[in-house]
């Protein structure tokens, strides 16, 4: 059923909602590393009382500590006392602490699996972001654009990259797509951060962008599915490139680029 929640209330839905599995620690800080990271929560923003967010996600109370503990460290996050105080966001970061290992490590067969659901996952969300998104959805998207042209440094256009993706999924009205995409959005960085970026590569992709956001203004399916895939595609085709240069560098004894 088509949810009634706006953007923003969708996306910390998910972002609060259970952690099931285990490892529970690292899930939560992941959960909520990249929550920060992404721009889901907002800097100065302040966490629910810790006997409520643990309710929330359905971890005990030792468990949400630890993981706070670990994002206080990294600097995630600052706890203040006092009657106003509280556990706050305190600023973004590349990578959420237990997210940082991987990198360029990815292979061929793996990106091209990641691409495959990136495809069907995201182009699934522009479509019934067509018939679902509000005017404030479309308005939001927009300003994305205009941030991505105006960003300033490679770090602060990923983040509104991955924010601007994460809103389609959300303008969607599926928690499941959110969750799915913000997954997506984790590995992707993990990757993106690995490569050299070259300005006519981003001005591509912002084209791209705009594409995918007038064919939901229009409510034209179609079209948003068309512009989604040949995103998503060519982003594989960068990757896949990139992914190829920097093994034949470390096969040289170059050693690849550093993390």
């Amino acid at each position: 059923m088509k949810s009634s929640l706006s953007v923003a209330e969708l996306t910390r839905a998910v972002v609060f909602s259970p952690i099931r599995g285990s490892g529970l620690v690292e899930q939560t800080v992941r959960r909520l590393g990249e929550a920060i990271e992404f721009g889901l929560l907002d800097s100065g923003e302040q966490f629910p009382p810790e006997h409520e967010l643990a309710t929330r996600l359905q971890i005990s109370l030792v468990t949400l500590r630890e993981a706070l503990a670990v994002l206080r460290e990294a600097g995630y996050l600052e706890t203040r006392r006092g009657r106003r105080g509280g556990t706050f966001v305190q600023g973004q970061h590349a990578a959420p602490p237990t997210s940082r290992q991987r990198g360029s490590k990815l292979g061929a067969e793996e990106i091209r699996d990641l691409t495959d659901y990136r495809e069907i996952i995201s182009t699934g969300a522009a479509v019934l972001a067509c018939s679902r998104a509000s005017a404030d959805d479309i308005n939001l998207l927009t300003d994305f654009l205009d941030q991505m042209e105006k960003a300033t440094s490679y770090l602060s256009w990923r983040r509104i990259d991955s924010r601007f993706h994460i809103t389609i999924a959300a303008a969607a009205k599926s928690p499941r797509l959110v969750e799915a995409e913000t997954t997506i959005q984790r590995e992707l960085g993990m990757l993106l951060n690995s490569y050299p970026r070259h300005p006519r590569i981003l001005q591509v992709i912002n084209e791209q962008h705009a594409k995918i956001v007038w064919s939901i203004r229009d409510r034209d399916t179609e079209a948003a599915a068309t512009e989604t895939q040949v995103h998503v595609r060519n982003t594989a085709e960068t990757l896949l490139g990139m992914s190829v240069a920097l093994r034949s560098a470390d096969d040289d004894g170059d050693g690849g680029l550093a993390d």
